[in-house]
């Protein structure tokens, strides 16, 4: 009799040992759009301590069970991938095994690829001058841009810069934004709008994973006196 209760003592040490062990393992997983067909897949594995694991086998596989092993960065302390960006919505198995853990760790990651890009239809200062009808816009007027819609976008990023550099951007849930009046230096410019389907949290406080998708509208040059 004593010794069915020390094996039972023992076994139940181990399964505490192991539970611990999986709820003391932190699994982040980033899959974001590189704008050429493919994603980025970027995972993080927290040990106990917090520090990275780079002993773990991660893989990602797709909803065509397509399988992708990554491969650890020391530099970014985290497994490192490019996989397939497939049309449409699905979803990206990220799979975790490390033996600091009894089973597996898994994530399903959403991700939507956005097939239509914004399309600018709008640019012009408060008088009417027009840069889509080649005018150059007056800077010291409030500057009005609006776009088309994009199907399956949830967040658009407007910018307009130079070769070199940025002079206005904004994020905006909207399809049109004024420019504030005098925010535009005189100058020569291009502006960019970029369409983002963002799915999970990327700063990863309520949530494990991240999905960043995005297309970019064609560049529309400008004059602004």
């Amino acid at each position: 009799m004593k010794k069915i209760f020390l094996l039972l003592a023992v076994c139940f040490v181990l399964f505490s040992c192991g539970a611990d062990e999986t709820e003391n393992i932190r699994v982040r997983a980033s899959l974001k759009a590189t704008g050429t067909g493919s994603i980025r897949a970027s995972v993080f594995v927290e040990g106990p301590g917090g520090n990275s694991l780079s002993g773990a086998l991660v893989t990602v596989q797709d909803s065509r069970s397509r399988i992708l092993q990554l491969n650890y960065d020391s530099v970014a302390c985290s497994y490192n991938g490019l996989t397939e960006e497939l049309p449409g919505s699905t979803n990206y198995t990220v799979e975790v095994a490390t033996v600091l853990s009894p089973k597996n760790i898994t994530l399903t990651v959403p991700y939507s690829k956005i097939e239509q890009a914004p399309d600018v239809i709008i640019f012009q200062d408060s008088s009417g001058n027009s840069a889509l009808q080649g005018q150059a816009m007056n800077g010291s007027q409030p500057i009005q841009i609006g776009w088309s819609l994009s199907t399956d976008a949830a967040v658009y990023e407007v910018v307009i810069r130079t070769a070199l550099r940025t002079v206005y951007a904004v994020s905006t849930n909207a399809n049109t934004i004024t420019v504030p009046a005098n925010t535009i230096p005189e100058g020569s410019y291009l502006l960019e709008i970029s369409a983002q389907r963002i799915h999970g949290d990327i700063y990863f406080r309520t949530s494990p994973f991240c999905s960043v998708s995005f297309i970019n509208s064609s560049l529309v040059s400008c004059d602004v006196e």
